[in-house]
């Protein structure tokens, strides 16, 4: 199994893998005990480039341990669905696809589970739109909408100062 990079912290192991690798690396996992998919979830990031993490938090019964595998995709890019090794990746993959927008390819149903079926976009990428509903205030104070109360503050790259 290839891996991009593999970190030992706070008693768990983290591997990076390729989108290539991805399904031999979590075949091999579950070859090796890993038999459980507690999670599957992902964080998306606007820096340094545009891209969804996308984490399978993976356990061990016989032994107790943890193993967490990463997988970066662009916008554009799609994964293969893990169905085939645990059945129960089904609504992790739906729900990743709803909120992230990331595509789950060979997967038997893929649809929003959370959103409504018309909603527009997908409201967990970090360049998702706030909303725009007017807050109410107590004591004669006028409504305001989200971008009037939260200042605009445009990011910079970690470590690059002002």
């Amino acid at each position: 199994m290839k891996m991009l990079n593999e970190t030992k912290e706070f008693g768990e192991t983290t591997r990076e893998v390729s989108k290539g690798d991805l399904i031999e690396t979590l075949s091999a996992c579950r070859r090796e005990g890993y038999e459980v998919l507690m999670d599957l979830t992902a964080v998306d990031y606007l820096l340094p480039t545009v891209r969804t993490k996308v984490l399978y938090w993976l356990h061990n019964p016989k032994t107790m341990e943890r193993l967490r595998i990463i997988v970066f995709v662009t916008r554009e890019e799609s994964l293969p669905s893990a169905i085939s090794i645990w059945e129960g990746a089904d609504w992790y993959e739906r729900e990743i696809y709803d909120l992230f927008g990331v595509r789950f390819t060979e997967h038997p149903d893929l649809k929003r589970i959370l959103m409504p079926d018309d909603w527009i976009g997908h409201p967990l990428r970090k360049d998702y739109a706030l909303g725009e509903e007017p807050v109410e205030f107590k004591h004669g104070v006028k409504p305001k909408v989200p971008s009037e109360i939260i200042p605009f503050v445009k990011l910079r790259p970690y470590g690059e100062s002002k």
